[in-house]
């Protein structure tokens, strides 16, 4: 399993294929110590690589607080 360490964080990109569209979910889970959270953004993308891509900086943002409604000060 591919993981991306970032400030203090875990990000362990986990995209799907999405059958009804042909189409790759971003999905990922931060962790911190013994403590994670889930997020699956609504984005679908072509490959799984971009997914993947998408997945890690997905977590950046969620990380520094720069997406509204995701957050992960639960888990600090």
């Amino acid at each position: 399993m591919q993981f991306y360490d970032y400030k203090g964080f875990t990000i362990y990109p986990l995209p799907r294929l999405v059958l009804e569209s042909d189409l790759w979910s971003v999905q990922l889970t931060i962790c911190r110590g013994s403590k994670q959270k889930s997020f699956s953004p609504p984005h679908e993308f072509n490959t799984k690589g971009e997914a993947l891509f998408h997945s890690i900086h997905y977590g950046k943002k969620i990380i520094d607080d720069e997406i509204f409604g995701y957050t992960v000060h639960d888990i600090l």
